[in-house]
């Protein structure tokens, strides 16, 4: 894919404000963001942050991944939670079930969803894209249904890759 709704990737040192500062006005607890009006086009990204979300690949949390699905979800023009780009029209309305039935079970304390998934359906998006990147085996097992869907959103087939990996893993070096 190519991804026309951006132009410009910044790489913060530290996290910034709502006013993009880094000078301790507007809070500073951004971790990375796909901006809109004036930013329209530009990611930001804290350094620290994205180079831990790949240090640690078992927490299910990684900005980068989290902002790149933003975009994704941006593709049809709007941050809504509904990933048009990778779904058909007829796979929206069941899409919006799923994730009105998992924020309910985040909401229960009924899952292991990251709960910051409940601040709306945009980030409910993201956050379980982290998930799925992350930790396949674990939401293939725990939520098989939502990461089907996430491998038709992302065009992934993640569970061969994984079944390729382990494969690799236990076979040992290979011989020439």
């Amino acid at each position: 894919w190519e991804w026309d709704q951006i132009s410009e990737v910044l790489v913060y040192p530290s996290r910034f404000g709502t006013d993009f500062s880094l000078d301790g006005d507007g809070g500073q607890n951004i971790l990375g963001m796909v901006g809109t009006g004036a930013m329209n086009r530009i990611m930001i990204l804290v350094k620290p942050d994205l180079i831990q979300g790949f240090k640690n690949a078992a927490d299910k949390r990684n900005v980068g991944v989290h902002e790149f699905a933003h975009l994704v979800d941006k593709s049809d023009g709007v941050i809504d939670g509904i990933p048009a780009v990778g779904l058909g029209r007829e796979a929206i309305g069941p899409w919006l079930e799923l994730v009105r039935r998992k924020m309910q079970e985040i909401s229960d304390n009924d899952s292991d969803i990251n709960a910051y998934a409940l601040t709306n359906e945009a980030e409910f998006f993201s956050v379980v894209s982290e998930y799925f990147f992350e930790r396949p085996g674990l939401m293939k097992q725990k939520h098989p249904e939502l990461f089907a869907m996430l491998q038709k959103v992302f065009r992934q087939d993640l569970g061969s890759r994984l079944q390729d990996i382990r494969r690799e893993m236990t076979a040992g070096p290979k011989k020439f």
